[in-house]
């Protein structure tokens, strides 16, 4: 199918040999004008070949830099490589999109499979295929042409003429990569976005919390850590005022029962497994503007965070058909499955992205007929349309699944998600919509934003999104914008029924969705004129949670929001340099790596407190007499920065203190394995709850803290001395530190050589080089190691210069490489553990003073 391969490729090591690239020869005409230029397409489905060379120069750090002719051989070419350096993470990352990895991996990754098959990711990505196909033909001919190049490597496999990637071989997984369809890449968008828009683990949560205790009536769960709201304050809506009415919002808690509280942790368990990997994580970015800087020019950082996966979920290159009749000139990031650079820059405009929490789905509780062929809905009787899956499980027996769908309405998740008797009564069923649902256009969207030639343009790309709630930042040589478009339900007015943060009552015909969506005028959007810099990490644009109520605000947006501690202390930290000033380079990329905890200064404040009243209230004396807790709180709140260092002593003990502290509060609140299964799965509300009800913001905090908040938070301390004293001998500062059990680890769903090894790392769940991690094992023991399998998958700061060109500087873990015997398979991982930087080549001279090795790809 290929001809004879031919290699034209320069090498500057030995070791770069692995990096050469195969090249098939040939010839062929051209025609078309400006990017889009190239030989003639019969169809839209068949990529016509490549109509000139392209030449991909490899830098030292393992990061393509491809020049083509034209923007479709370009994506081919870009294809091409990225199944060179990634195709066994490309097709395990396909297989989790169409519900297929349990067929390779075994029954350990059937609920990955369930998850897909439920939601159908291959059907509304195949949707969406067909929209760009019908609307914008030319930019779907871009998709086609990278499916080709990926194909290509395949075909180069399967003839014998290049290695079969780690991964698929014998004594690992033993079978060969399928041929790519040109739906693939839609269908894995479709699967990211759904991740990028999943509040429905939260609020099934929510449901069991709030149907199972009173622990939702003292806690008001949407209220953030700290009053800082992305939006500045000259572009917000006026803040609500007072509480909405009460709206019945939950029955009062009831006893579960014994069978199902039996089931329960199991249950819990199954559910947060299958949404690991696609829940939503945080991400921070920011823009100052010129007027702050050295150069007069704004300066944009990035930090996305995503799961800690190894190769990373996110991959490095730089794309250019602008140097000969193409349109793109773009470096940066992709995600691997998704064509071109999502975060990034040309030649003009850096862009920066992060989860903007926007409620886009919803779930209900409703009736069937009694026959179960039709569902009570929006007070009608809707057909229940019904489909068959059935999932190939490796060395099992098959999984069929029958999955109903209410058409208009969404799908019955029919315990395929959750136990549906922790949810709702019996007789009942819970359905549940997205409004991704459709065909969607965030694939144009993406393409759109790598042409945008300003950031009135990019704003113009950001518009065309439908699906995927991102936080967009934005910076050219004179301006900064940070924008969100994205498809979300206008629920109406928020006083006159409960908001969808839990399961609503399908009963409430006006609790459906419509059809129509909130305007523009309701989306996040600023220039930030006065304040001249913007900060998103996750937190709510508006301050309609601030004070704890979704029910009283000019129009619903979202209720889970990040709590705010990385937005408060980036802003905090802005408003002090732009004080200062300049700002600089070197001083966001401290920033970026900024380990500081401000839930510690909240928490220790508390602490101190307490401890002062120690010798003089009896009610305390369980803690006199005790040097281990002397020394405890004279290393926290006395001798300790607050910065979650790996060498620091004090972070470690914080991290146990401020666990066993809220421990102490909520555990008795709660039924046995809720701790640990429901508040565990998102740590940093964990100790929001925790601070929040320590600091006394909550007005019915006190029914929390029944023994008192003095008692309860030094039994956290007198917790975290007694492990101390178990795992290390004592308290004693020189014998332990952050890093001995807190690191990152990055995983691999088939592991082996792709599994890497621990590393200590800095930063917490609170801080702005953020490091999540569980506190407690499956047994609900505290963890042996505080691993965090989240965090961010590359730090960029972006700097203009004299002609106005970004100039990028930037870390990313942990290598670009997905084969671990390349040399660029973990040669980044040191540099992003120290927070260390290099600067990325862009200029065709940049590139060719740091090429490893080229390659040239030749038209047949």
């Amino acid at each position: 199918m290929l001809k004879t391969l031919r290699r034209a490729c320069t090498t500057l090591s030995s070791a770069a040999l692995a990096l050469l690239l195969a090249c098939s020869g040939g010839d062929g005409d051209t025609e078309g004008e400006g990017g889009t230029a190239g030989l003639a397409w019969e169809d839209l489905e068949t990529f016509p070949g490549l109509a000139d060379e392209v030449e991909i120069k490899i830098d030292t750090r393992g990061v393509p830099h491809i020049y083509a002719a034209n923007d479709f051989d370009l994506l081919y070419a870009a294809g091409y490589q990225v199944a060179t350096d990634r195709l066994f993470q490309l097709d395990l990352m396909r297989r989790r999109a169409h519900g297929r990895r349990a067929e390779v991996l075994g029954s350990g990754r059937l609920g990955d499979d369930e998850l897909a098959r439920l939601m159908d990711f291959a059907r509304w990505g195949a949707e969406d295929a067909a929209r760009l196909r019908d609307e914008n033909p030319e930019e779907y001919k871009l998709f086609v042409s990278w499916v080709a190049g990926v194909n290509r490597r395949i075909a180069e496999i399967e003839a014998g003429e290049a290695p079969l990637p780690y991964g698929f071989g014998p004594g690992e997984l033993d079978y060969m990569p399928e041929p790519w369809t040109n739906d693939d890449p839609f269908v894995i968008a479709k699967l990211i976005t759904f991740g990028n828009s999943n509040s429905v683990e939260n609020e099934l949560l929510a449901t069991v919390v709030g149907r199972w205790t009173s622990l939702l009536d003292a806690i008001e769960l949407p209220k953030p850590a700290f009053q800082t709201f992305t939006v500045p304050p000259e572009d917000r809506p006026a803040p609500s005022v007072g509480k909405a009415p009460a709206k019945g919002l939950a029955a009062p808690p009831r006893a579960m029962p014994a069978e199902l509280r039996e089931r329960l942790p199991e249950a819990l368990r199954e559910f947060r497994a299958k949404m690991d990997g696609i829940r939503i994580q945080g991400s921070n970015n920011w823009a100052v503007s010129g007027q702050f800087t050295e150069n007069g020019r704004p300066i944009i950082c990035n930090d996305p965070h995503q799961p800690l996966e190894s190769p990373s979920v996110m991959y490095a290159l730089h794309l250019n058909s602008a140097d000969r009749a193409g349109n793109v000139d773009v470096a940066g990031f992709g995600f691997v499955g998704a064509p071109g650079v999502q975060l990034g820059h040309n030649r003009k405009v850096q862009w920066a992205a992060t989860t903007g929490f926007a409620d886009v789905m919803d779930l209900w509780s409703i009736t069937l007929s009694g026959d179960e062929t039709k569902a009570n809905v929006a007070g009608q009787e809707v057909a229940i349309v019904t489909r068959d899956e059935v999932i190939k499980v490796k060395g099992a027996a098959d999984r069929a699944m029958t999955i109903r769908e209410v058409p208009g309405y969404g799908l019955l998740i029919d315990n395929y998600l959750l136990d549906e008797a922790l949810l709702v009564d019996p007789g009942r069923k819970v359905l549940f919509n997205w409004t991704g649902f459709r065909a969607t256009n965030e694939a144009l969207a993406f393409l759109r934003m790598m042409r945008a030639g300003s950031v009135s343009e990019y704003e113009e790309a950001v518009d065309t999104m439908e699906v995927g709630t991102f936080n967009f930042v934005s910076a050219d040589a004179q301006d900064i914008s940070y924008r969100v478009h994205v498809l979300i339900p206008d629920r109406g007015d928020p006083s006159a029924r409960p908001m969808p943060f839990q399961v609503i009552d399908g009963d409430d015909v006006g609790s459906y969705w419509t059809g129509t969506w909130l305007g523009r005028d309701k989306m996040p959007a600023s220039r930030a004129a006065q304040t001249g810099f913007i900060v998103t990490a996750n937190n709510d644009p508006w301050g309609f949670t601030g004070d704890g109520d979704v029910g009283n605000d000019p129009w619903y947006y979202g209720t889970y929001f990040a709590p705010g501690y990385r937005a408060k202390r980036i802003e905090d930290q802005l408003g002090l340099l732009t004080s200062a000033g300049p700002v600089t380079v070197d001083s966001m990329k401290a920033l970026q790596n900024d380990a500081y905890s401000l839930n510690a200064e909240v928490m220790l404040t508390a602490l101190e407190d307490a401890y002062s009243r120690v010798d003089t209230d009896d009610a305390l004396m369980e803690f006199r007499g005790r040097p281990e807790l002397d020394a405890l709180v004279k290393l926290m709140t006395q001798d300790w920065d607050r910065q979650m260092r790996r060498d620091s002593a004090a972070a470690l003990a914080f991290h146990v203190f401020a666990h066993e502290a809220t421990i102490a509060a909520l555990r008795d609140d709660l039924p046995e394995a809720f701790y640990e299964q429901v508040l565990s799965a998102a740590p940093v509300y964990i100790i929001k709850f925790g601070m929040l009800l320590y600091s006394g913001a909550y007005p019915e905090g006190d029914s929390i803290l029944q023994q008192g908040r003095d008692v309860l938070i030094l039994r956290g301390l007198a917790e975290a001395a007694n492990w101390l004293t178990t795992e290390f001998g004592g308290v004693d500062p020189a014998g332990y530190a952050w890093g001995d059990r807190h690191g990152a680890h990055f995983r691999n769903p088939y592991g082996g050589d792709l599994d890497s090894p621990w590393t200590p790392v800095d930063g917490g769940e609170d801080t702005v080089n953020v490091s999540s991690s569980k506190y407690h094992d499956e047994m609900g023991e505290i963890a042996g190691r505080f691993d965090s399998h989240d965090g961010p998958v590359f730090r960029i700061v972006t700097e203009f210069d004299d002609d106005g060109l970004p100039v990028t500087y930037l870390n990313f873990p942990r290598g670009n490489s997905g084969e671990p015997t390349s040399p660029h398979w973990a040669d980044g991982l040191d540099e992003w553990v120290a927070g260390e930087y290099h600067r990325l080549p862009f200029t065709r001279d940049e590139v060719d003073a740091d090429v490893e090795a080229t390659v040239t790809l030749k038209p047949e």
